[in-house]
């Protein structure tokens, strides 16, 4: 279905008072994977994915070791489940840790890893990563390149990984990817990469775009990049400035959606003189919705840039700040997204704390970083709300005669609320049969909904020269997603 959102290229007209409006996630208040064992005791992160294959939940996650000696991890683990909320921790006897190979970790020397299957790929390079390494760094680790920078990886388990010639591009930190099907003829993997550095005079992070297919990469190309817009939306809630810690992907046949990790910066209150360098790398990590209408195309935002799930108001164990899934997962009806929820603020490590005393103690209580889980029903992101009767027309696709289509809705509604479609040639004249009246109407909470006139959710067939508009009419609800395809 096409997720319905502000510019989108099949709104022809709204009336005055239709807002668009984004759909706030179920978060579970618990969270589904806590570092328990000696890999992991200081944290798991979701710097990484979770996949739905062969009948199973795989993840891989950022672990976090018990050691830790505050520099970037390297390690990956991967952990497997029947239904993606209770985990099991195999034991792939492939790297030792604490004198024991009984651990769930992989061979893959990742920081902020992406897994991905390629559906191009042959069967020993079925599972495909991206990250960031520093050979230097990857002790006990093969790596066929002494350069540190983003790398790719195949693997045809996902468990035992070979490490390819790179890096494919420079810069370090977080790196996320996922298999975008509607990306041009076969799909392909989408990457956002981050660029640290010097922005005005301040420390700023900001993501390039590229792609992958067949062993071939793009050139990064420049798309999340904190401007004055950012900076007044940190300001509003009590910060100096912002940047783009991380995105998301979210994907559809239309528009795509990235779940951007939006860290609003604090001053360095409570350092010394020689830490006045931490500014701009302490303070609360929100999720922000951005999207784009055709992919190449600019990143929009809704109207104010309002928080999508903001950190204040998570759980106790998650209100330090959010950090995404390299993608999200489409499971029945719903859609998850898989998050890092920390305790502490960004940057707490480059405070004038005792830093080995504070993370003895969190390693203790289930590391700084735990994995949780947050869901909203499929394909409900991005819509139009109405608060009394409102319109908005949908151009539908070109039809004929001889091609039978429907109107597919993904609409809610409030008490006494409903929805109902008038169809209108290009001129906006209702076709006969084809009325408000004739509509039968909808009313209540519907994903994939058949509109029908009299009983029969038939379209016309219409000349291709001719348009066909489906003017929808909303009271007390909302428009979420559409499709013209039954």
């Amino acid at each position: 279905m096409q997720i319905l959102c502000e510019g989108h290229p099949r709104i022809l007209g709204l009336s005055a008072g239709m807002r668009f409006v984004s759909h706030p996630p179920h978060v579970c208040e618990e969270p589904v994977l806590v570092g328990e064992t000696f890999i992991d005791d200081f944290g798991c992160s979701i710097y990484g994915s979770v996949l739905h294959d062969g009948g199973r939940f795989r993840m891989w996650y950022q672990a976090w070791p018990r050691d830790y000696d505050g520099s970037d991890s390297l390690a990956v683990a991967c952990v497997e489940s029947d239904d993606g909320l209770t985990w099991r921790r195999p034991s792939h006897g492939l790297m030792e840790r604490d004198g024991s190979r009984d651990n769930a970790l992989t061979n893959l020397p990742f920081h902020a890893p992406s897994v991905l299957l390629d559906p191009d790929a042959d069967a020993d390079r079925r599972y495909r990563a991206f990250g960031y390494t520093h050979p230097e760094r990857a002790i006990g680790y093969h790596i066929p390149t002494s350069e540190p920078g983003y790398y790719t990886a195949h693997s045809p388990d996902g468990l035992h990984w070979t490490v390819e010639p790179g890096p494919l591009w420079p810069q370090a930190d977080v790196i996320t990817a996922a298999w975008d099907p509607w990306q041009g003829p076969g799909g392909a993997a989408r990457i956002a990469l981050k660029h640290n550095g010097l922005s005005a005079g301040q420390f700023r992070r900001r993501f390039f775009t590229a792609q992958w297919r067949d062993g071939t990469s793009t050139s990064p190309v420049s798309a999340f990049v904190a401007d004055e817009l950012d900076d007044m939306a940190a300001r509003a809630r009590g910060c100096v400035s912002a940047d783009y810690y991380g995105l998301s992907w979210i994907f559809s046949p239309g528009p795509t959606v990235a779940v951007t990790w939006m860290f609003r910066h604090q001053g360095p209150l409570g350092h010394s003189a020689r830490q006045m360098w931490q500014y701009g790398n302490q303070g609360a990590v929100d999720f922000e919705l951005r999207y784009q209408l055709e992919r190449g195309g600019r990143w929009l935002a809704l109207p104010g840039r309002p928080d999508w799930v903001a950190a204040a108001d998570m759980p106790e164990w998650a209100r330090g700040g959010l950090y995404g899934a390299s993608h999200a997962l489409d499971v029945g009806d719903r859609t998850r997204l898989y998050f890092t929820g920390t305790r502490e603020r960004h940057g707490w490590s480059g405070a004038d704390v005792d830093t080995k005393e504070k993370r003895q103690k969190l390693a203790q209580d289930g590391g700084f970083a735990r994995i949780g889980l947050m869901s909203w029903p499929r394909h409900r992101l991005l819509g139009a709300r109405a608060d009394l009767l409102e319109y908005i027309d949908l151009l539908a696709e070109p039809l004929t005669h001889d091609k039978a289509a429907g109107l597919v809705l993904n609409c809610s509604t409030n008490g006494g609320g409903r929805v109902r479609v008038a169809l209108l040639d290009g001129d906006r004249n209702a076709l006969d049969g084809y009325t408000f009246e004739d509509c039968d109407g909808l009313s209540g909470d519907h994903l994939a909904a058949p509109v029908r006139w009299r009983g029969s959710a038939d379209l016309p067939g219409i000349d291709m020269a001719r348009q066909l508009i489906a003017r929808v009419e909303i009271e007390s609800g909302a428009l979420w997603a559409f499709s013209f395809d039954r």
